[in-house]
């Protein structure tokens, strides 16, 4: 029983507090929002009455009349609110005050010419301080020749606000009242029967599944639906039992193949700083050495100034693999697009690569057949040269007396969107079965020469244009073909 009765104080206790901070927050912003309203219909109602005197003072103030002025001072005073009232110049000194003896005659009301109160000086001004409303218009014929000024009391607004808390203090506190009663009724009632249940769930965690908990109620409500959903949960944790079992076992050799995975992701790390501080140690230390050399040496400076250039290339190209593979991850990798025509820039490095055949005395034969038309594509410039480059450049060190063939064509998807195709075919030594499913990740590689950044960045950047870009063995067993497409500008025609 004392169980059940702390049960049914804490029911009690929710709900009286949940209804009286409902009851607060209703009668708060209640309050709130009627005493701005009744403030703000006060402060409309005081500023017409001084603009309907400032009309009428318009004339007598043009002509200093000052009984006219002193007799529409009065008719504002009628109302009860009304404290007082001021005429004045438009400096701000006071002509009147409509009382006889005018004691303030001649005085500047300088709160009245405070223009930082009011948009423009010839703006009404209408605020409140310490509980007194003080209204001030000016009085325009064609130009501003004084202003009327009045203060209102705001103890009858203050009246109907403090009615106003009275009667939603005693409606909240009869709603509080009531809904405290029938909770203790409601409360009282459920909480004997929730204990029924707590009793038979403490013995189904201890074991005990012979508890039949349909006994427990035998009304027709919702806590007898309960003890029935507890005794199909007592024959479902049997045999949930089992299939955690399995499912931990499943789970476990999940965590242990994921074990190996980052086992073999840090075993990559390691190659990777590994291979990366030996390209960067290499083409470094090229360069102290020639730069050593040159001292030695000046009579051989067209020798090792080409030599250091050399390996300033190969360093800054690392450097750059690496700075871009950082971009690529972090997010930060950007494109500079522009229109182009890919046959110009595919022609423009195979030129560079003839060259760079001719100078290295390659045995190598490059071919290139571009498209008969203009292939025009929005793409960064920099970087699908990026592509092509590394393209041919990998088909060169893996067949330097061999031929390579390039070629361009215009083809058409599923959904008759147009896309050039490039091809980049050699007759070497072909891709390695083992690295051929991976050949676009990072670090693949069976040179000696590099770190196995370049096809990964190439598939970054294809994909990135919207392209694809995809590798294959030759069907006759010598060498390979790799490929890459992106999409083409539509022509208005499309």
């Amino acid at each position: 029983m004392d169980n059940g009765l702390k049960l049914s104080h804490k029911l009690i206790l929710i709900v009286v507090i949940s209804v009286v901070i409902f009851s607060a927050i209703f009668e708060i912003t209640f309050y709130s929002i009627s005493r701005n309203e009744i403030l703000e219909r006060y402060k409309d109602e005081a500023e017409s009455l001084i603009l309907l005197a400032s009309r009428e003072l318009r004339n007598p103030l043009y002509f200093l009349d000052l009984d006219e002025i002193e007799h529409a001072i009065q008719n504002i005073k009628q109302n009860p609110d009304v404290q007082s009232v001021y005429v004045m110049f438009p400096d701000g000194r006071i002509i009147t005050d409509g009382t006889m003896e005018n004691k303030y005659y001649n005085q500047t009301l300088t709160d009245c010419l405070n223009i930082h109160d009011r948009i423009s000086p010839d703006d009404p001004l209408v605020k409140i301080e310490n509980d007194v409303l003080h209204v001030c218009i000016p009085i325009i014929i064609t130009e501003k020749i004084g202003m009327v000024k009045a203060d209102f009391s705001l103890n009858r607004l203050n009246e109907i606000v403090n009615n106003l808390i009275l009667t939603l203090l005693m409606i909240g506190g009869i709603i509080s009242i009531i809904v405290i009663i029938v909770g203790l009724f409601i409360s009282t009632s459920i909480s004997k029967r929730i204990l029924k249940l707590k009793y038979a769930a403490n013995e189904i965690s201890k074991g005990n599944f012979d508890v039949d908990i349909r006994e427990i109620s035998a009304r027709n409500d919702e806590i007898a639906e309960l003890s029935s959903q507890f005794n199909i949960m007592k024959q479902y944790i049997i045999s949930t039992n089992t299939h955690l079992n399995r499912l931990v076992k499943e789970r476990t050799r999940e965590l242990e193949i994921a074990n190996e995975q980052l086992k073999m992701q840090d075993k990559m790390q390691r190659e990777f700083l590994n291979i990366a501080s030996h390209e960067m140690k290499t083409p470094v230390q090229a360069i102290l050495t020639y730069s050593q050399l040159l001292q030695l040496y000046p009579e051989r400076q067209k020798e090792f100034t080409q030599a250091i250039n050399r390996n300033s290339v190969r360093l800054q190209r690392l450097s750059n693999d690496i700075l871009d593979v950082v971009k690529i991850e972090s997010g930060a990798f950007t494109l500079n697009k522009e229109v182009l025509d890919l046959n110009e820039i595919i022609s423009h490095i195979i030129d560079d690569n003839k060259t760079i055949i001719l100078n290295k005395n390659y045995k190598v034969k490059l071919n290139f057949k571009p498209f008969q038309d203009t292939l025009l594509i929005e793409a960064d410039k920099e970087r699908i040269s990026e592509v092509v480059s590394n393209l041919l450049s990998n088909a060169i060190k893996f067949n330097k007396d061999g031929e390579i063939f390039v070629s361009v064509e215009k083809k058409e998807d599923d959904n008759y969107n147009n896309y050039a195709l490039v091809t980049v075919r050699d007759n070497g030594q072909g891709i390695d079965s083992d690295i051929l499913p991976s050949l676009f990740s990072k670090f693949i590689t069976k040179s000696f020469e590099g770190i196995g950044l370049g096809l990964y960045i190439s598939k970054h950047i294809v994909e990135a244009h919207g392209g694809k870009i995809w590798a294959e063995n030759n069907f006759d067993g010598k060498g390979a073909t790799f490929s890459f497409s992106l999409p083409l500008i539509k022509s208005k025609t499309q």
